[in-house]
């Protein structure tokens, strides 16, 4: 059953009032605060035709790329994991493209806590509209053997040791591969966190993310923005998301 607009902007305003509150009280991001930033590399090998020129054909592709915990529970105990990707320049107008994965049951919006980064498999929750079907983006381990646990302290020497590798696949239009992404170069702490990544500004015409949720999504990024600013962590020009 599809939400009626009323239900849609109760349950919007809602998780805007909750978002700032704890963005409020923790002087950070209301979800995903607990991350680490990592230059990564796409290299793209199969293309379902997005009609995104980035995606559409065999290429490498700078990215980078956030591995985090959602917050919900405490170190050591697993958590729901957040894998951001942003391809500079590939949206639209020149603009960049974030796509936001979280570990979930594959392939689907049913988020899972898991207790180890490169063995656990990541979807995009929300569809994206595209040529009249929705789909979604997964990405699941490129080396089953590799093992990172859970604890973001302790995510950039083990990727200095030796990059993290994903494979990135379309639920919905090719279960082939589309891409391998390494993960392989830790950001310095000192040189401070992207600007916040954002699905939603971030995108591109030919793939936009879709449903009622989407509002509800816009919503509570709006609130964990004000909460930050609260606390005069950020501008009211930087999204506060992952």
């Amino acid at each position: 059953m599809s939400a009626t607009p009323f239900t849609s902007s109760r349950t919007a305003s809602a998780a805007r009032t909750v978002a700032r509150r704890i963005a409020a009280a923790r002087g950070g991001r209301a979800v995903h605060a607990d991350g680490e930033s990592f230059l990564a590399t796409l290299h793209v090998v199969g293309h379902p035709m997005l009609g995104v020129p980035a995606l559409d054909g065999p290429d490498d592709h700078d990215a980078i790329v956030r591995l985090s915990r959602a917050g919900f529970l405490p170190r050591p105990l697993p958590d729901v994991l957040g894998l951001a990707v942003r391809l500079p320049g590939a949206g639209g107008a020149g603009g960049d493209l974030d796509l936001l994965l979280a570990s979930a049951l594959w392939p689907g919006w049913l988020l899972t806590p898991r207790g180890d980064f490169a063995s656990a498999t990541y979807s995009t929750v929300l569809p994206y509209d595209h040529a009249g079907e929705r789909l979604r983006f997964l990405a699941v381990p490129g080396d089953p053997t590799r093992r990172v646990r859970a604890n973001t302290r302790l995510l950039a020497e083990a990727v200095a040791e030796r990059p993290l590798v994903f494979v990135l696949g379309v639920d919905g239009a090719d279960r082939r591969p589309l891409a391998w992404l390494s993960v392989h170069t830790p950001l310095p702490r000192d040189a401070g966190e992207p600007e916040g990544f954002d699905p939603v500004m971030n995108s591109h015409p030919a793939l936009r993310p879709s449903g009622w949720l989407q509002e509800v999504r816009v919503a509570a990024y709006a609130g964990s923005r004000r909460g930050r600013e609260a606390k005069g962590e950020v501008s009211a020009t930087v999204n506060p998301h992952w």
